[in-house]
């Protein structure tokens, strides 16, 4: 069972400006059977999520409890149930900072796997459904939406105790709200400490220097392996290892790559996190207005796709034989 702890509290605001309702349990919730599926579900959809930031705790805020709390739990100098009240105590405390109004159930959990510790909070999603009851009425009820993500909080215990490491934490915030983000962000005192857009584009192009090294079809194969290695990465919620990478790419010389990354990079990392829609974008062109949408391989550019930026013109030497079809079949019924 990878599950040491875990405990569900919640809090809620009925009206807006009102009072802000708090429910703690005194005792963990069992590691087992439901708890665990929810648990599962959460954190594959946290994992999933391209909308990940990465960071740390901000060191300007002296005032933030969470690194004492979270280092005496982790010292089991605090029990977990003692440290999860405090928390919920301090996010109603944040809460209290707006007027919207909201429901929050919080599943915290510690994980221990393979000799790694993580702490996750979550603000578990509720949704409205109808249901039709013994007596053939019909009434309402609330189940969890597990694939939609409020807040998350997730601490490596790990790399927090390394050094300089700056990317212990990662978190997730909603964009409906952005009263309730900043309370969120306020409570776990995380400031960011990677720019992924940034980080991204500089990969991608030592990535395009590397392909140009190759002929034509081994650099096609080898920006697809990146791309495909970098986002299933991702959206393990993993940062990409670039020796590991370099070693996927060439099991007969496995550092060529992660040399050339190295020798390129203005300061060298051993990892780096990427943003999944850069990823995707590199490998493959396109866009969406109210009554057009393309989409094509880059690959396709200069051959079966030309652009003239002054014009911003497009023109396809080859289209898709259903489309091809369809546009023969529209111009015969026009005649």
């Amino acid at each position: 069972m990878s599950i040491k702890h875990c405990i569900i509290h919640s809090l809620k605001r009925t009206a807006e400006g009102g009072d802000i309702t708090i429910k703690t349990r005194d005792n963990e919730n069992t590691p087992e059977g439901p708890i665990v599926s929810l648990f599962t579900q959460l954190k594959q959809s946290f994992q999933r999520s391209a909308t990940r930031q990465y960071g740390m705790f901000d060191p300007e805020q002296g005032d933030n409890p969470l690194p004492g709390w979270l280092k005496q739990l982790d010292s089991e100098s605090m029990g977990f149930t003692t440290v999860t009240k405090k928390l919920t105590e301090h996010l109603k405390s944040k809460l209290e900072e707006v007027q919207e109004g909201f429901s929050a159930h919080l599943l915290f959990v510690v994980e221990e796997l393979l000799e790694e510790s993580h702490l996750y909070i979550f603000w578990v999603n509720h949704t409205e459904a109808q249901f039709i009851d013994a007596d053939m009425e019909i009434d309402n009820l609330e189940y969890v939406e597990s694939s939609k993500m409020n807040y998350v909080l997730k601490l490596d215990f790990n790399q927090w105790q390394v050094e300089n490491w700056q990317q212990y934490l990662s978190v997730i915030t909603s964009r409906g709200s952005k009263d309730l983000a900043a309370a969120f962000l306020n409570f776990c005192g995380f400031i960011s400490s990677v720019n992924l857009q940034q980080q991204t584009d500089e990969f991608l192009t030592i990535v395009d220097e590397y392909a140009q090294t190759l002929t034509p079809d081994e650099s096609k194969q080898y920006k697809n392996k990146i791309v495909d290695y970098c986002v299933e990465q991702d959206m393990q919620g993993n940062a990409v290892n670039i020796k590991n990478l370099s070693q996927e790419l060439n099991s007969n010389n496995p550092d060529h790559f992660a040399e050339f990354v190295k020798d390129k990079q203005e300061e060298p990392k051993e990892e780096i996190y990427a943003h999944r829609n850069s990823l995707k974008k590199f490998v493959r062109f396109y866009g969406r207005e109210k009554d057009l949408s393309i989409s094509f391989s880059s690959d396709m550019m200069g051959e079966n796709v030309m652009f003239n930026p002054e014009t911003g013109e497009l023109t396809l030497k080859s289209i898709p034989k259903s489309l091809k079809q369809q546009l023969a079949k529209y111009l015969k019924h026009s005649d």
